[in-house]
């Protein structure tokens, strides 16, 4: 879904309509209740069900790094707001455009392209505290409760709204708003102003009591006004998103209130930031006003001779980098990746515990592990690895992990498992039925059956949603 933060509290209203009209697909036409999402443990249930039928088409970046980096920082801000114990799913994406959206059920998505404009972690957790602000207030279930019945016919159209903006079909999507049901489509997303600033007001309570600036926040939306009047497309219904003045100047008049907060030290260093920023926003357009205060050039020509496998010549660019990049956890990052290519494992290993001794928690750490196994041609699947499997089986990179062991080393076992993971968190019920009997079939009589026990469990579980 193309820009959803810059026009606001429509799109996710739009998100919402499209999820409920995924939820319909093959099933009889009836109009929807937000009482389908009146509980906390309701909207999870949803927010999961809809995720696995929709990942396909998130353009998802399976990036164990920037997703513990992404958690870490939601973490962080989630324990400044009532979310309780509801979980949280950190989407690394792909997409181009100045876009984060949050789902019902504690689902966040951040495109790599918010990297071309932001440039600093202060500025991302504005975007951040923003987005899990419309979690805590429960916008999308308000938004639905307040539209009370939504017919199919305006479902139809909404969808249709929704899918033409994911594809960049700015004509379309105008066509459609202006056509019958356009009226009834407004009346269900006429609240997004109040929640916009209602999310920018807990949105900078919590961003100051993390310990972050709090005129990140303003300096966000200052972007997103210079971005809208310099957008080519700007869609009929952008008008109905308070970008302007009047959102800007109420931010500003809370900015002036708060008087007493401390700036704390974030998760990753400023250098660290600029590295990872330049990591993302690879083959990317930098905008003509955009960050300058750092040059990605030679990040960028270091990956590019890893792109084309001259992996000694990238080691090399690597190597010639200021130590304050280098010696950072994205450097650590990239630093694995480019000597487990050119065999120097020793300098892997110390990147590795590095990594793992800061951030205990980070599952990176481990899949560097699985990869350095297969480097080393040791066909014995770290124990670590299996543990966190066990944690945290939502994590889609662990189960590409363990896929990529068992290609190696010609387990099918593990393939078939790791396939019915990937299939189960892409809502493909009966093609992980189908790997799971396999995995049973060839799964050794000396291995701990357990594993295709959780495997079951999940996927009956998920059939249930």
């Amino acid at each position: 879904v193309e820009s959803i933060l810059k026009i606001g509290d429509l799109m996710r209203n739009l998100l919402l309509i499209w999820m409920v009209l995924c939820s319909l697909c093959g099933t009889r036409a009836y109009a929807i209740s937000a009482e389908d999402l009146a509980t906390r443990n309701g909207e999870i249930a949803f927010g999961q069900a809809w995720l696995k039928n929709t990942r396909e088409r998130l353009y998802e970046r399976v990036d164990p790094f920037c997703i513990d980096l992404l958690e870490t920082w939601l973490i962080r801000l989630k324990n400044h707001f009532d979310l309780g114990s509801m979980p949280i799913t950190a989407l690394c994406l792909n997409g181009v455009g100045f876009n984060a959206f949050a789902a019902p059920g504690g689902i966040i998505g951040v495109n790599r392209g918010i990297y071309l404009d932001l440039d600093s972690e202060s500025q991302v957790m504005a975007v951040l505290a923003h987005e899990l602000a419309h979690l805590s207030q429960r916008h999308h279930y308000r938004s639905l409760r307040n539209s009370e019945r939504i017919s199919t016919g305006t479902l139809a159209t909404l969808a249709g709204i929704v899918a033409a903006i994911a594809t960049q079909q700015g004509q379309a999507a105008q066509s459609l708003i202006m056509g019958g049901q356009a009226a009834n489509a407004s009346s269900a997303l006429a609240y997004s102003r109040d929640y916009e600033r209602e999310a920018d007001r807990l949105g900078l309570a919590a961003l100051g009591r993390a310990g972050y600036r709090l005129e990140s926040m303003s300096e966000v939306l200052k972007i997103l006004a210079a971005k809208q009047s310099q957008s080519s497309e700007k869609l009929a219904f952008l008008s109905t998103h308070p970008l302007g003045i009047e959102r800007q100047s109420d931010l500003d008049a809370r900015l002036a209130q708060f008087k007493d907060y401390e700036e704390g030290s974030p998760v990753i260093s400023d250098p660290d930031f600029q590295f990872f920023r330049c990591l993302q926003i690879e083959g990317l357009e930098p905008p003509i006003n955009g960050p300058s205060n750092f040059s990605c050039s030679s990040i960028h020509s270091m990956l590019k001779h890893f792109r084309t496998g001259n992996f000694s010549k990238a080691l090399m660019i690597f190597d010639g980098l200021p130590t304050q990049y280098k010696n950072t956890f994205s450097g650590f990052d990239i630093e694995i990746a480019l000597t487990l290519k050119t065999g120097d494992f020793k300098r892997t290993e110390s990147a590795i515990s590095t990594v793992a001794l800061f951030f205990p928690s980070w599952l990176q750490p481990d899949i560097a592990r699985v990869d350095l196994a297969i480097a080393q041609s040791k066909p014995i699947l770290p124990r670590a690895i299996r543990e966190r499997m066990i944690q945290r089986p939502e994590r889609l990179d662990l189960w590409r992990a363990l896929g990529r062991f068992a290609q190696a080393f010609k387990q099918e076992h593990f393939m078939f498992e790791a396939r019915a993971w990937d299939a189960l968190l892409h809502g493909k019920f009966e093609a992980a039925s189908t790997q799971l009997k396999r995995a049973r079939a060839s799964w050794p009589t000396t291995l701990d059956q357990r594993p295709l026990d959780l495997l079951d469990q999940a996927i009956n579980q998920s059939k249930a949603l």
